[in-house]
This record gives C-alpha cells, structure tokens and sequence, in this order.
C-alpha cells in the first residue's frame, strides 16, 4: 500500500473549513482554492449557475461517545476508553501531574533524541449532523486526510530540527506550556508492569482554543498551550472573505469545540527520559449559516491522532 506523508491538523482545518464554503455556495460559479504552507488543491469547484430549490432546515446535536484510534505498536500508548480508568486527582495531584508531563516533553524538545512519528485524522459519517448535501461535501475534506494504513512513518535523527513543529509548541523548545490546572478534566500517573511510568490526562471542552504564541510562550487556551490548535481568527478570516460578498449566504456561528482530548506519554522513571507521546484530538465542528433565507446547522467531528514513538535517546 501507498504510504502519504501526514498532513497535521491545522491543514486539515482549512480543507474543512473550504469545503464547507464549497458547501454554502454551490450554486454559483466559485472554486474555493484554500493556502497554507503549501497549496492544497481546489477543494470545491462548481460551475452550476442554475437555480437551486433552498435546503431545509436541520438542527442536530454531535454524539458525546468518542471513538478511539487502534493501537498496534507496543511502544505507543492506547487512549484509554473504559471511564473506570478516568480518575480525577485533587489540584495538588493535578498540578504535580501536569508539570511533570511538561518537564518531561521540554526535555524531550531540548535534547532532541531520535524518534518516530504518526499523524493521521478521520472525519466520520456517522458524526457528520448537517443536511444531506453539505455531509455529502464533507466527504471531500475527508478524503483529503490521511487514514493510519495510509500514513508515512516519519523517521527523525538524533538533533533533528523537525522537532520544534513535530510537537507543540511550533518554533520553540517548549512541549507545554499548561498552567492553568482548573482546565484539566482529569489526571492520572501509573506504574506499568515493565517499571516505566504512563501519564495521562484531558482537558475540560473549550470553544475556539487559540495556539501559544512561540515569542510570549503564554497561552490564550489550555488546549493551545498542550496542542497546536488551529488560529480561529485565520478561519473566520477564510470564512468572512468568501462569504462577505454573497448576499444570499450569511454565517450566523462558527465554532470549533474541543471535547475530551487526550494527551499523554510513557517514561522512564529513573532517567526521565520519555518513551512515547500520544495525542488524541476531537473537536466538534459548529456552523450556523443561512442559504438563501434558509437554515443550515449542524456538526461534524474531526479526529486527529498523533503518535510520537520508539524514542532513542
């Protein structure tokens, strides 16, 4: 099979983020063409100018359940699903969680050993909540992902600059920047049958959570200082400049909803050096738009998996 290099989350934003629009303005003679640090090919090219009977409106809420990506390499952490393994810690225990988890990452980032990566998203049907036609567009966005059998395994050497962008946060040697404790969901530490120990925890559901700026390295968002979330204010200025001169199309909401993320690694307790690092990301894309006087609302969840594995040090 055909191994694709991955593509990271904030690319796969704007492919989303293109073929929504594509969605909203089919009826006329647009291509959507969305850039980032490469170009992305048109996601949406229409050249229909027939009229086109107004969708109805529909109102649908996101399931919570969240799936889990599977987990074949026995140095790569599993994001657990069972809720009994889900155990809040008071802040003291929390707090200590978090900034171990953050001495561990910085040196990682620091000190730069040899390392695998995986990078790969999924945009499930069965969590896409919006008329039948603009889930039908979305399909387009997700076939610009990356699937697990199709991913490429990054391969970095000892020293590798790629390390700065592999990890949050972009550009600099710091892995976390998480000091907000309130924001945790919950946290837990425990000892693995071979002595080495895991950490795991996830952040409180936060709306439209921005990246840590690399010059400040102070956080807008909880997720934004443990993840490299995508800048809202980048998106809505995609969505603004295709939409502002389409009178029949108005974006009332867009929201991008971080819910039960899960952040995680595996380290050795005696030299603190980290063996594995795993993010598991969902986050409920929110729209509220109207086309042609009528309404169009819905959801649909994107999931991004990132694996960073077989650390040499």
């Amino acid at each position: 099979m055909k191994k694709v290099e991955p593509i990271n989350i904030i690319t796969v934003f704007f492919v989303i983020v293109a073929c929504l629009i594509g969605a909203l303005v089919a009826p006329t003679e647009i291509g959507v063409n969305i850039k980032t640090n490469g170009e992305l090919p048109t996601a949406v090219q229409t050249g229909n100018n027939s009229p086109v009977a107004a969708p109805s409106e529909v109102q649908t809420t996101a399931p919570v359940q969240t799936p889990t990506a599977p987990s074949n390499d026995t140095n790569k952490p599993d994001t657990p699903a069972d809720k009994t393994q889900q155990e809040s810690g008071d802040s003291k225990s929390t707090k200590a969680i978090i900034d171990k988890y953050t001495l561990l990452v910085d040196k990682f980032k620091k000190e730069k050993p040899a390392y695998k990566k995986k990078e790969f998203q999924a945009l499930p049907e069965e969590y896409r909540n919006f008329g039948s036609g603009v889930n039908a567009v979305l399909g387009i966005a997700a076939n610009y992902m990356v699937t697990e059998d199709e991913c490429e395994v990054l391969e970095r050497a000892p020293g590798a600059e790629e390390i700065l962008y592999d990890m949050p946060i972009h550009g600099t040697e710091k892995g976390c920047a998480l000091t907000d404790y309130n924001a945790v969901e919950w946290a837990k530490e425990e000892e693995l049958a071979d002595g080495t120990r895991k950490i795991s925890f996830v952040l409180k559901e936060e709306i439209n959570a921005e990246p840590t700026p690399a010059d400040t390295l102070v956080p807008p968002s909880a997720h934004g200082a443990v993840m490299q979330p995508m800048k809202f204010s980048d998106i809505k200025a995609e969505v603004d400049k295709v939409t502002s001169s389409l009178s029949f199309v108005t974006v009332n909401q867009f929201d991008l909803i971080y819910r039960d993320c899960e952040f995680g690694c595996i380290y050795d307790p005696k030299t603190d050096e980290v063996l594995s690092i795993t993010h598991h990301i969902v986050i409920d894309i929110s729209a509220d738009a109207k086309l042609f006087g009528a309404g169009i609302k819905g959801t649909a969840r994107l999931l991004n998996e990132m694996f960073i594995y077989d650390i040499t040090w």
